[in-house]
């Protein structure tokens, strides 16, 4: 079997390639220095090469160019596979958060996941939508927690992490492992994976610098006051109590 990934280039693509040939999937990457992501004809005939069974948008890219992909897939009959955000959420949604309630996000990234959410949805009712929250990798380099809290130590010689601050959060491979199970075997629909039942970004600082050995100075803040858990109705991500030191 093979599947059609973008987003290769990011953070949780490339694990979810490693999970998907667990199961026997070849993956083939969507390359944009070779396959465009504004003229059809071009992506219609990338898919008639290679012939995918699922197609997984992971990575980003206009609006426009999802709607040509939740188009074409629909004509060819390819299962689509949308990895969403709970940055489509504001802060002020109520935690913890359902998945029908409204997406109210007025920045950038999150009107964007919104529209995007919103177009496979009319064009595509058998698509399934993930919603994330945010990754715990092992390492900067990446749009990762890991990273986040070690750039705020190299610029500010000290991590000041709210206790009042409630992440949606998952393990990245715990991530894939689930985007994976729910593509194998979810039936069509909304999803939301979210790890964090009740840890604040202090806890996670303090858990990830001991799981890594980082050496890092943690200060406890009371700002922001934040909580952007997710609820999740069928649990398919570990929790993060059995995988950090907290």
């Amino acid at each position: 079997m093979k599947a059609i990934i973008t987003g290769m280039n990011g953070t949780v693509a490339p694990v979810v390639a490693d999970v998907l040939s667990k199961h026997d999937i070849e993956t083939v990457a969507w390359d944009r220095t070779k396959v465009s992501t504004t003229d059809e004809s071009a992506m219609r005939t990338f898919l008639e090469t290679e012939r995918p069974d699922y197609f997984l948008h992971i990575g980003m890219g206009s609006v426009s160019w999802t709607e040509a992909l939740v188009h074409l897939c629909q004509e060819y009959e390819i299962p689509f596979f949308f990895t969403s955000t709970v940055s489509v959420f504001s802060d002020d949604v109520p935690a913890p958060i359902d998945k029908d309630a409204v997406p109210d996000a007025t920045d950038e990234y999150g009107a964007y996941k919104i529209a995007c959410e919103q177009a496979i949805q009319a064009i595509d009712p058998q698509a399934k939508i993930v919603r994330i929250g945010w990754q715990i990798g092992t390492e900067a380099g990446s749009n990762n927690m890991v990273d986040f809290f070690t750039n705020e130590m190299k610029q500010h010689g000290v991590i000041r992490a709210s206790r009042n601050w409630y992440p949606s959060s998952s393990v990245l491979e715990d991530t894939a492992e689930a985007l994976v199970t729910i593509l194998l075997e979810q039936e069509a629909g909304l999803y939301q994976l979210n790890g964090n039942d009740r840890y604040s970004m202090y806890d996670l600082a303090r858990a990830l610098n001991t799981l890594h050995a980082k050496n890092w100075t943690i200060e406890p803040v009371d700002e922001p006051r934040r909580d952007n858990r997710m609820a999740t109705d069928v649990v398919l991500v570990r929790p993060l109590s059995e995988r950090l030191p907290l």
